[in-house]
């Protein structure tokens, strides 16, 4: 088995359990399940995120309800979080995310992680889609 504390260990042992990946240069691009997920791996730990939707595409008129329940939800969904990505201030983006160090990582945390965040991705849209527009 490769080591899973560098970036080719770490997409050799995730295609070898059936992610398809695609390197687009600092992000890998994970793809299982039709489920995308971006990971950003560092020296140090491998950060994934998951795009849920944009702020734009919730009911304005209830952000302030939604971001409530999104924090009150962020006590369910461990290890995962939900996020704000503000790359793009005229297109912000509700995410998940969660992080990995990758110094000893073993590749059932490394799976069990994933696992996770495919979860929480349902526990996220029901949640979510009645706040949609």
């Amino acid at each position: 088995m490769s080591k899973l504390n560098t970036k080719t260990g770490i997409t050799t042992f995730l295609s070898d359990q059936g992610y398809n990946i695609t390197d687009q240069g600092d992000v890998l691009l994970l793809e299982n399940d039709e489920l995308n997920i971006g990971g950003l791996i560092t020296g140090e730990q491998i950060e994934f995120v998951i795009d849920l939707c944009g702020i734009n595409d919730l009911d304005q008129n209830k952000l302030q309800e939604i971001y409530e329940q999104i924090l009150d939800e962020n006590t369910e969904i461990l290890p995962s979080s939900f996020g704000i990505d503000s790359g793009d201030p005229k297109d912000k983006r509700l995410v998940l995310v969660d992080s990995l160090a990758i110094e000893n990582l073993d590749g059932n945390e490394l799976l069990l992680a994933l696992d996770a965040l495919a979860l929480n991705v349902i526990d996220a849209y029901d949640l979510l889609e009645k706040h949609l527009k």
